[in-house]
């Protein structure tokens, strides 16, 4: 999977939810009202849609779809580095 689906799921995932369907990729969402039980539900979707999970608290230090993306998009990158070195 490449960058721009991995961009293309999780900004799906994301409008899917109706707090978050005006929301551009750079805005911070906490800052919008958007609680962390939200967050987490998100998670959860957008790994079984990536097939690949990170940390909460790596998340929710990332409170932007962009920094999502880049934080999915490098796990897959690495994840990816890892199975070919093996």
């Amino acid at each position: 999977m490449n960058s721009t689906e991995i961009s293309e799921i999780i900004i799906s995932l994301f409008k899917q939810k109706e707090i978050m369907k005006d929301i551009s990729v750079d805005d911070d969402f906490f800052d919008l009202g958007v609680s962390s039980l939200t967050v987490v539900e998100l998670q959860i979707v957008i790994e079984k849609a990536l097939g690949k999970s990170v940390s909460t608290s790596l998340l929710m230090g990332s409170p932007t779809i962009s920094e999502w993306i880049s934080v999915y998009t490098e796990k897959m990158q690495q994840d990816s580095l890892e199975s070919n070195n093996t």
